[in-house]
C-alpha cells in the first residue's frame, strides 16, 4: 500500500543534504506543505502548496482532506518523528498511510559536533512547556539536550539552575545546526546566566553535560532532619524522619505522580516525596506564614524545583490544584474532618491518602471520620526510640508515638463493587 502522505525531514541547510529519495518524493508530490522556512527552498515546485502560515489548525485540515487523493508531501525540520509533525499526523491518520524519510536532528548534529557519544544522554523538552521541575530531572543523568524557546532560552535556563545551586555544567549553546550560520559556543551555568535572552538565534539547542557529581544538594535521595531548616521552638516543626520513611512508603509514590502535603511545616514530606516524583509535581500547603521561608529555603537546598508552595488554609486552598495521585496530611489546624473528605474526594481512583495523629484527639476524629465515610484504613502506631549517650554507655530515648492512618481509594473502590 502506497503511503498517502510522505514526510520529509530538511536540514538547514535546505536541498544541499536532502538523499535522492527526498527529493525525489517533493518531485512527484500533487501536494507540498510546510512552513514557509521550509517551502523556500523548493521554488520550482509547480503543484498545490499549503502554507503553514496561514494557521496550523486549518493547514492541519487541508492536509488530511488532500490526503484522500494520496501524493502529499509535508515538509518538516529535521526529523519529523522527534518533536515533531509527525506524531500530530499519527494521531490523525492510520500510520499505514504515512511514509517518513528524516534528515539528522538538532539533537544527532549537537552530539556530532561536540564530538560526544549520545547513547546515554536525555532530551528534556522546555519548548512550551514550565521550567519548574528540570532540576529534579537534571539528578538523573550526566548529559542532557534541552529544546528551548523564546522564554525558556539558554540563559533564563541558567538563572533557573544558578537558583537551585544546580551550577555542576559544562552547557554547549548549539545555534543553526546544519546552515551556513551555525555556532557553537560552551559556558558554565554562571557565565551563561549572566547573558541576555536574545544572545543567542531562536533555532539553538543546549548540551548539558555535568562537570561534577552532586546530586539533591549533596543531600541525596533520603535526607536527615538536620538537612532541613526549620522553625523553632519545638524542636523544629518537621515530620521526624523515621516517620516520614514509613509514610512516604505507604504513599506508594510514582516518578510521575501529582502530591499534596498538608500542613507542610518544615516541608520535609514534600520535599522527599519530590524526588521520588521527579517526573511528576508536589504542592506543599502551609498557612503559617512563619513557616514559609524555610520552607522556601529548603526547596531550594534540596533542588526540588517541582514542588509548589501553596500558601493558604485547607481545604479552601486545595481548590484549584490539580488532582492528587497521593496526599499527605501532617496538620490541619482543627478542619480535619473537612480536609480528609475534600482529599479523598479529590484523590483518583488508584491513590494514596496518609494522615499522621500524635494526640488522643486527633486520633479519634480520623478514626470517626473513617467510620462515617465506611472506610477501613490501614492503622500503624509508630513508637520509634532512638540511641543516645549516657556516660560511657548508650540509652534510647522514646519519640512519642504516631499512629498512621493509610487509605487506599482503590482498595475501598474494589469492596464496594464486590458487595
Amino acid at each position: 500500500m502506497k503511503a498517502a502522505i510522505t514526510i520529509v525531514g530538511v536540514p538547514e541547510d535546505g536541498c544541499a543534504s536532502l538523499t535522492s529519495r527526498a527529493v525525489n518524493a517533493v518531485a512527484q508530490a500533487r501536494v507540498l506543505a510546510g512552513h514557509p522556512r521550509l517551502l523556500r527552498w523548493f521554488p520550482q515546485f509547480k503543484g498545490c502548496l499549503l502554507d503553514m502560515s496561514e494557521g496550523f489548525k486549518p493547514w492541519l485540515n487541508q492536509i488530511i482532506d488532500e490526503s484522500e487523493e494520496g501524493d502529499v508531501v509535508v515538509l518538516a525540520s529535521g526529523d519529523p518523528l522527534f518533536y515533531g509533525i509527525g506524531s500530530t499526523l499519527i494521531k490523525h491518520l492510520d500510520r499505514r498511510e504515512l511514509c517518513f524519510i528524516p534528515s539528522p536532528s538538532s539533537i544527532q548534529l549537537a552530539f556530532a559536533r561536540l564530538a560526544l557519544p549520545w547513547q546515554d544522554a536525555r532530551c528534556l523538552s522546555l519548548h512550551g512547556r514550565a521550567i519548574g521541575g528540570l532540576v529534579c530531572q537534571l539528578q538523573h543523568g550526566d548529559l542532557f539536550a534541552l529544546l528551548t524557546d523564546s522564554k525558556n532560552t539558554p540563559p533564563a535556563i541558567a538563572r533557573h539552575l544558578l537558583h537551585y545551586g544546580e551550577t555542576s555544567w559544562q552547557i554547549s549553546v548549539c545555534e543553526q545546526l546544519g546552515s551556513p550560520e551555525e555556532r557553537i559556543r560552551q559556558y558554565t551555568v554562571a557565565e551563561l546566566a549572566e547573558l541576555a535572552g536574545d544572545a543567542f538565534d531562536p533555532l539553538n539547542v543546549a548540551i548539558a553535560k555535568r562537570t561534577a557529581r552532586q546530586f539533591w544538594g549533596e543531600f541525596g535521595q533520603f535526607a536527615d532532619d538536620e538537612a532541613f531548616e526549620k522553625r523553632m521552638p519545638q524542636r523544629g516543626l518537621i515530620t521526624k524522619q523515621p516517620i516520614r520513611h514509613l509514610a512516604l512508603g505507604e504513599l506508594k509514590l510514582r516518578p510521575a505522580a501529582t502530591v499534596w502535603d498538608i500542613g507542610t511545616g518544615s516541608g520535609s514530606i514534600a520535599i522527599e516525596a519530590a524526588k521520588q516524583c521527579w517526573q511528576g509535581q508536589v504542592f506543599t500547603m502551609e498557612c503559617n506564614e512563619a513557616c514559609y521561608p524555610a520552607i522556601e529555603a529548603n526547596i531550594a537546598a534540596h533542588r526540588t524545583d517541582n514542588v509548589t508552595l501553596v500558601k493558604g488554609k485547607a481545604p479552601a486552598a486545595l481548590a484549584d490544584l490539580p488532582a492528587p495521585d497521593a496526599v499527605f496530611v501532617g496538620g490541619t489546624r482543627g478542619a480535619m474532618a473537612d480536609i480528609l473528605s475534600h482529599c479523598w474526594e479529590r484523590l483518583s481512583e488508584d491513590g494514596v491518602l496518609v494522615t499522621t495523629a500524635v494526640t488522643i484527639d486527633s486520633v479519634v476524629e480520623i478514626h470517626q471520620w473513617s467510620k462515617q465515610h465506611q472506610l477501613n484504613p490501614k492503622v500503624q502506631l509508630a513508637a520509634i526510640s532512638q540511641s543516645v549517650p549516657l556516660a560511657h554507655y548508650t540509652r534510647y530515648q522514646a519519640e512519642n508515638p504516631i499512629h498512621l492512618f493509610i487509605f487506599e481509594k482503590s482498595v475501598t473502590l474494589q469492596g464496594n463493587n464486590n458487595e
